[in-house]
Formats: C-alpha cells, structure tokens, sequence
C-alpha cells in the first residue's frame, strides 16, 4: 500500500487537511454541511446533554437552541474564601487628622460566580487563539471539566477521521502548520505550540512536526515551478497575519527544488480577519444600540463596558442580570434614543450576539466582492440596515491594515530585500481578500507580482507536501 502523508491546517476560523502520495497531493472533504465541504470551520458546540458538534452544525445547533430562548443567571459560591481589603470607616472625632494613607483592614471574602444555570449547551471558537493563554487551563461544561487540548482535540478528531478514510489504515504521523507568532510572548507561544502538540495526540496523531503556514504556502506553488526565485508570501486568516520571504532554486526534481531553497525571514502578528470584525461592528452597529446615546436628568453618557459585549458575543450573557436589564429600562425611559437602548436589551435578553457578529462577517465577505454591502439585522425590536461601501470600510479598518502591513515590512527587511527585489507575492487566507489588503501590496510590490493563492487549502496542500518529504 502507497505510503499516506498528511498535512493540517487547523486555523482560527476554519481548518483543512490534505494528503500526498504517489498519486500527488489533494485536499479532503471534510464538512458536508459547510458550503465549502473542504473546510471545517473550527467551531464546537457541546449539549447540556453531552453531544458533542463540530463545524457548521455546531453554529447551526447553536443559533437553533439559544436565539430567544430565555436566560436565567444566579450567582453561585465557588467555595472558597479570598482575602478581600476594604476601607475602614473613618475617625470622625473633633482630633482627627487625615494622614497621607487611607486606613484599610483585611476581610476573608467568600469567592462567587455569576453562571448561567439554563443554557441547553456551549459553543466554542476561535480556540486556536486561546491556546497560548495560560489562565485558561480548563473550563466547566455542565459539570464535567475540559483541558484546552481536549476541546481542541474534539475539533481535530473529524479530520483524523477523514485521513483515515482517504488512506485505509490509521495515519499516526502529521505535518502541522503553525502560525510565525501565536503571541509575541515567547512563553505564551511556546505554551501554544505544545498545547496544539498534545491536542493533536488526543485526536490520534501520535508524531506531530510542526511547520510555519506560511512557508507551507510558499512550498505548494513553489515546487510546480521551474525558475528560481524570490516569493513572498502574505497569509491572512481569522486570527493571525504571518509573512514568509522565501529564495527557490529552479532545477532538478521536486525534493531538489525544496532541499536547495532557504528561508530568508519570517514575520507575523496576531491581527487578523476577527479584527476586521471587531472594528466593523464597533463603527456600524455601536451607535445603533446606543452607545451615543445620553440618559438621565444630567443626560449622561452611556456606560460603553455594555458595547464591548456586542463584539465579544460570547459574554453578552453576563448582560442578562436583573439589575442591569432594569437599569436599561429606566435609561431609556429618560434617552434621547430610546429606541436604540430598547434594541440593545432585546440583544441582550434575547441571547442574539452571536447571529449578528455572522451578519457582519457575511456583510465584511461581501465587500470583497461588490462596492458596498448591507449589514440587515431584523429580528424582534431590532430594526438595523446600515450600508457600507469600501471606501468607508476602508477607513473603519485602517489601523488594522497598518499592522497587518507593518508584519510585511518586517519580513522584507529581515530578508534584507528593498521591495522591487521580490520577485513574487503570494496571498491566501480569507482575510487576504479584502481588496484595501490587496491595495496595500500592490501599492508596495506592483499589481503584476501579487498572485491569489487557493483561500482555504494552500497551507494544507504545502504541509503534505512537507510531509512527504521530511
């Protein structure tokens, strides 16, 4: 049997893997839910009732079980008492004299929780940018307790699975893609690579080498050319930009050509496509649930902790407190938009965060393709149709694109090149095809030298080739 070589991209935002053998190299089938079914986005929703999904079912689970459902919290002690300090009351006697420090007294403070005690189940994202973060260790699902690798782990089991299939016996050894930076902390980088290491053991890959993705990419067009050259290659996901400046040798066969080829620099950040969203959701959708908005007799400004929450969908729950919910309503009873504080709490009570961070990165697509989109949210109170065209998105996400550019300029200069001497610029990843980053690459390289490479499958179809030869 023909020896099978694999190679997998598990990403923020969607992951892929294929495979390489005498027959060459494909990308596998691996969501038949998902509208592309080569990739799997990187989604997990476990049930109250312990089932485990992944990929597009797993959105599609949670949208169907939580939207308007009603959330009931509680506050829960966690058992354990903390040494809290608070201010001692002060002397109020005629001899009194303030000194320069505050008198305080040490108190044992019982540790509490707010939870959630009716959720019908968790949805999980984006957990490859949560692996180089130390303090999550593990988290509670409905009382039994999961490691970080473990949930990964989950997420990484269907495509084993779909290795399996492709070669007919249990594939032990993969090839790994990894972003140039999980963090620009060494220590935290370092906690994420042997986290993704052991995640990767539990789905069954028992030897796991791991390789820059964006090398990878460089490596799957390189090998199919002939000529020697410079190649720069800009991969933007959901939670990273890593830019690879790479030198082939033109000759011999497909293991000469990457044997005689070197690394002249890497660079990258952890600012990516979920960036993007942040920034659009905090331009467009902010003031539409009222974050200009005043209140009160003194006509206040609104408390933006409250907004933060729309983009980081996954704590509006905390939101749905009675106190709060009542706090909301008397403001918009005395508003200047009251209509937009109404919107904000049937988000919040209505559990409706995470539909409308996916209207905004359909709309966020969109723009790659046409010269303006809709962001339509109608959904109960909430009444919202804000058009953007790409000239506004442009500015809304300019600082995000500075960054993201400035990782291109510390791979060009690392490699010690001025920018005519690249001789080609290669893009993938969705982020990639947002035309203000293509603008940014031209402007700096010429229009002639940027080639799109395949969005979702360039870095896995470059790690198998990897594989196959190391």
């Amino acid at each position: 049997m023909t020896e099978t070589f694999c190679g997998v991209d598990f990403g923020t935002t969607n992951s892929s893997v294929a495979v390489a053998n005498g027959a060459g190299v494909r990308v596998l089938e691996l969501d038949p839910a998902n509208d592309n079914v080569t990739t799997l986005p990187s989604l997990l929703y476990i049930s109250r009732e312990g089932e485990r999904i992944v990929g597009r079912s797993a959105a599609d689970a949670f949208i169907d079980r939580n939207v308007d459902r009603e959330v009931i919290l509680k506050r829960v002690d966690l058992g354990v008492e903390i040494e809290g300090y608070i201010p001692s009351e002060p002397d109020k006697s005629e001899g009194y004299r303030p000194g320069a420090e505050q008198q305080e007294m040490r108190e044992a403070v019982r540790a509490q929780a707010t939870v959630e005690v009716n959720s019908p189940g968790r949805l999980f994202q984006s957990l490859k940018s949560s692996l180089r973060f130390d303090a999550f260790r593990s988290t509670e699902v409905f009382g039994e307790h999961f490691q970080i690798e473990e949930l990964t782990a989950m997420i990484l089991e269907p495509i084993k699975a779909a290795v399996d299939r492709a070669a007919g016996t249990c594939v032990e050894r993969a090839v790994f893609g990894r972003p140039v930076r999980f963090s620009r902390m060494p220590a935290q980088d370092q906690l994420a690579e042997d986290r993704l290491r052991r995640a990767a053991s539990l789905a069954g890959f028992k030897e796991t080498i791991f390789f820059y993705e964006p090398v990878a990419a460089c490596v799957e067009y390189a090998v199919a050319t002939d000529r020697k050259q410079r190649l720069m290659v800009v991969d933007i996901g959901g939670g990273t930009c890593d830019v690879c400046v790479m030198e082939f040798g033109g000759t011999g066969t497909e293991a000469e050509r990457l044997s005689g080829s070197r690394i002249l620099s890497v660079s990258g950040v952890p600012t990516a496509g979920d960036a993007v969203d942040r920034d659009l959701i905090r331009a467009k959708l902010y003031p539409c649930f009222g974050s200009n908005a005043r209140y009160g007799p003194s006509q206040l400004p609104m408390p933006q902790y409250l907004f933060r929450n729309i983009a980081e969908w996954q704590n509006l729950y905390k939101l749905n407190t009675e106190e709060i919910i009542n706090w909301l309503i008397a403001a918009e009873a005395s508003s200047d938009q009251p209509r937009a504080l109404r919107a904000l709490r049937y988000l919040i009570q209505h559990n409706y965060g995470y539909p409308v961070r996916r209207i905004v990165e359909a709309a966020k697509k969109q723009l790659s393709f046409e010269e303006e989109a809709m962001i339509d949210i109608r959904h109960g109170v909430i009444d919202i149709l804000e058009r953007v065209n790409r000239q506004e998105f442009n500015v809304i996400i300019e600082d995000t694109l500075d960054e993201m550019m400035g990782s291109v300029i510390d791979a060009e200069e690392a490699a010690q090149l001025r920018p005519e001497q690249v001789d080609m610029v290669l893009t993938t990843g969705g982020t990639s095809l947002i035309p203000a980053v293509r603008q940014m690459l031209e402007e700096r390289y010429g229009a002639g030298r940027i080639r799109q490479r395949d969005t979702f499958s360039s870095v896995a179809m470059g790690l198998a080739i990897v594989a196959r030869h190391s």
